[in-house]
């Protein structure tokens, strides 16, 4: 399947096209029985993942995202936006400056733009009432999302749960001595993590917000998260899935601070005194899903997933 190329079918913008959530949003736009034509942003577009969007059908546009000028250049003529920033890759201040960007551009296009998708996130400081001030990869996204909406834009946010990719890697069980496995994170074992497949099933969730008639544009809101499973459970199915003995462990706060820094622990403190989603329920956002997305739970992705390198102690 290919992206439409009708003149009557509308345009939407992706930022962040060749990355996880970008890639998964063209994915389901182009799977979707709606027609869309699909502008794909990206910093170079001689790249592999490039010229695979325009195999796709998309036109591929360069636009570096910290060019105003190219930002807004992209978006004009857009009826539909998604955007995402990389806090990992820029930190809090350009991923700030970056967001802002963005929504001047889209605030620049409103006679055209009619829906904007921002991928957001809680602003852990502000509800947790000053408890947690160091999770800043939570908080610009969230200080992002307040801004398009005071800025009167026609906002969704489509906030994406815990990735199920980052088990494969940081987040990954570690082999011990007598061969077992454990999951360890600075929370009780009943604590529940709110859980996607993001590079399969993000898209999904935006598709389902554009068309399923149910996300008010403005202060629309959907939860991307296919499941909530304690930290005991999602340790427990790893080794059951795997053949192997995996439990979870509460590692100390101030042991888990000293390896992983401020940011990530109070992240996990956060999960456990509030949720992921600050108390919020998920379950409705599962209704804007169409009948034929599947998302996939925790067991699924790691029956899927090549777990080598972390069988073998080396991942």
């Amino acid at each position: 399947m290919v992206a439409s190329t009708s003149p009557s079918a509308p345009l939407i913008t992706v930022f962040g096209s060749t990355g996880i959530q970008g890639g998964s949003v063209i994915d389901h736009l182009i799977s979707s029985p709606k027609p869309y034509r699909i502008r794909a942003v990206t910093r170079d577009p001689t790249k592999a993942s490039s010229k695979k969007l325009q195999e796709m059908g998309c036109e591929v546009v360069k636009a570096e995202i910290n060019n105003k000028d190219e930002v807004e250049q992209a978006v004009k003529g857009s009826e539909i936006v998604f955007a995402v920033t990389n806090f990992w890759e820029h930190g809090a201040a350009a991923e700030l400056q970056q967001g802002k960007n963005i929504i001047a551009a889209v605030k620049a296009n409103l006679s055209t733009v009619k829906t904007f998708i921002w991928s957001g996130i809680e602003h852990v400081s502000k509800v947790s009432g000053g408890k947690y001030t160091k999770v800043e990869h939570f908080d610009t996204k969230g200080e992002l999302t307040e801004l398009a909406r005071s800025e009167g834009l026609p906002v969704i946010n489509v906030s994406a749960a815990m990735y199920m990719e980052n088990s494969l890697g940081m987040m990954a069980p570690r082999k011990q001595e007598d061969g077992s496995f454990v999951v360890a994170f600075p929370i009780n074992p009943s604590t529940k993590l709110h859980l996607i497949h993001t590079r399969r099933d993000y898209g999904a969730y935006v598709v389902g917000a554009l068309e399923s008639g149910k996300v008010k544009v403005g202060d629309g809101e959907v939860l991307a998260c296919a499941e909530e499973i304690t930290a005991e459970d999602l340790a427990k199915q790893w080794g059951e899935v795997n053949n192997v003995k995996c439990a979870f462990y509460q590692v100390p706060v101030e042991q888990f601070q000293a390896q992983a820094g401020d940011d990530l622990t109070q992240m996990f403190q956060w999960f456990q005194d509030f949720g992921y989603y600050g108390g919020k329920d998920t379950k409705l956002s599962q209704e804007v899903l169409s009948p034929n997305a599947k998302v996939q739970k925790w067991k699924e992705f790691v029956k899927e997933s090549d777990w080598t390198k972390v069988l073998n102690g080396s991942g």
